[in-house]
């Protein structure tokens, strides 16, 4: 562990990207990654932190199940959607029902090479979020998981996450590396704020996406068992397990709305915020939907 580039007590730095200490990846073994065998149908869930990874896991969950019964079992959605950088705890890559589907905060150029391959054609369903709303939730979730250092401060954690200093770097980078990586992946965005206006929309596109022909009725049961209420007291979704074996020191799914940054942020930050962000980001095709009035 000595020879780790530091961030943090709690993070060190491999090609450009930074992972937690405490955890049991080390440089070598994310680069093994890049080796690992690739099937067909297998599909990626990439996501940065707090981006609405839990949610599309429920998502993607519900349907496979409608489209192929049993599969996946009686397990949780972390079972069913292991994470790719967590092979040395659940390996992700053991037998398991087709199609494969991985979870992952990785950047294009640390997932396996053939994700890449055109013969291929692995299916990568990425989401984002608006980096605001982000920075919130990761803030409350380092108060949570046990592996991340807890911040000092708002203040301090608002500059970290703009620095790129917070587990797994820069929001900045890892969007502009996907939306540049378009045309070696077989990607589908799906934007996190779109899925709050119109769940039952996007996931009548990401069917499409994956090539799954479900009924209307099947849809309506994707939709309703992927809602915030009904994830929130479900133990296969909500990741309660992990706060039972004190992995979290408390529940994980806090409001999953959009615009809650506002309730964080001072004014001076905001202003702050959106200069940094026209700065690095007004080049690309997404546009930011910063909050959603109810």
């Amino acid at each position: 562990m000595d020879s780790l580039d530091y961030v943090s007590p709690y993070l060190f730095r491999h090609r450009r990207r930074n992972f937690l200490t405490k955890d049991i990846m080390l440089p070598k073994d994310l680069d093994a990654l890049l080796h690992d065998d690739i099937h067909p149908t297998d599909i990626f869930l990439v996501t940065y932190p707090k981006s609405g990874t839990v949610w599309m896991q429920q998502i993607l969950v519900q349907i496979m199940e409608a489209a192929l019964p049993g599969w996946g079992g009686d397990a949780t959605n972390r079972i069913k959607i292991p994470w790719l950088e967590e092979r040395l705890i659940d390996d992700p890559f053991r037998e398991r029902p087709e199609p494969r589907i991985f979870g992952s905060h990785l950047p294009p150029d640390m997932l396996p090479v053939g994700v890449k391959e055109k013969r291929v054609k692995v299916s990568v369903v990425y989401v984002w979020r608006n980096p605001k709303d982000i920075l919130v939730s990761m803030y409350h979730f380092a108060h949570s998981w046990v592996l991340l250092e807890t911040p000092e401060s708002f203040e301090d954690f608002y500059q970290q996450f703009l620095d790129g200093d917070v587990y797994m770097g820069s929001w900045f980078d890892h969007v502009r590396e996907y939306c540049a990586a378009q045309d070696e992946l077989d990607v589908h965005f799906v934007q996190y704020e779109e899925m709050s206006k119109d769940l039952r929309g996007e996931v009548v596109k990401l069917c499409a996406f994956l090539g799954k022909d479900l009924t209307d009725e099947a849809i309506d049961r994707v939709v309703e068992m992927s809602t915030f209420k009904n994830m929130k007291t479900n133990p296969k979704a909500n990741y309660k397990d992990l706060v039972e074996i004190n992995r979290y020191k408390k529940e994980t799914m806090r409001k999953g709305k959009a615009g809650d940054w506002k309730n964080v942020f001072t004014v001076a930050q905001n202003e702050h915020f959106d200069s940094v962000f026209k700065d690095r980001m007004s080049d690309l095709p997404l546009s930011c939907t910063w909050e959603i009035n109810e």
